[in-house]
């Protein structure tokens, strides 16, 4: 299972569960993920999910040609698979992703 933790000044804020196959993220009220801010344009990303050769979730953060961009550990992406521990911005939000099923101690 995956979530996306929002983190505002070091602090958690808000966690999304990653349970649709696609999950839109925008500042429209139809995403599933609503982020009310002027940086986030109204369809700016999108999570989906595939499987692996092995039949595992994977994940990836898809771009939808947002005014502001959306990146994955500092790094503007188009579309990127998504690994634990990966940071995530969209405008000026920050987010952790977290696949519990890659996690270990």
């Amino acid at each position: 299972m995956a979530w996306i933790f929002q983190t505002q000044n070091g602090q958690l804020a808000r966690e999304f569960f990653l349970k649709e196959e696609h999950i839109s993220i925008g500042s429209s009220s139809s995403n599933l993920i609503r982020l009310n801010e002027t940086e986030i344009s109204s369809q700016h990303a999108e999570i989906f999910s595939d499987r692996d050769h092995l039949g595992k979730n994977i994940y990836f953060l898809m771009d939808l040609n947002s005014k502001n961009g959306s990146f994955v550990n500092k790094n503007k992406i188009t579309c990127r698979q998504l690994k634990h521990k990966d940071r995530i911005r969209l405008g000026s939000l920050a987010f952790t992703f977290i696949d519990d099923s890659t996690y270990t101690n």
